[in-house]
């Protein structure tokens, strides 16, 4: 089974927007993070299936992993 990540934002200008991982067993998203290269202080947001979630979660095969820069506007 495999899990669905995207990233937006500035996330996506180093890095590929949209990826594909096979895992066998649920991971934790700090450690998703940790191999992307990803920060605590640089995401505003994360989503598992469209959920709001935490780095201290897991997700699991078959889900989508969203990760979203801080946002702002006006």
């Amino acid at each position: 089974m495999s899990i669905e990540i995207e990233l937006f934002g500035q996330f996506a200008s180093s890095r590929k927007r949209l990826q594909t991982w096979e895992i066998k067993q649920p991971v934790l998203i700090r450690d998703v993070m940790e191999k992307l290269g990803l920060k605590d202080e640089e995401i505003g947001l994360i989503s598992v299936n469209g959920v709001l979630s935490e780095p201290d979660e897991l997700v699991g095969p078959g889900s989508r992993l969203c990760f979203f820069p801080p946002m702002s506007g006006g």
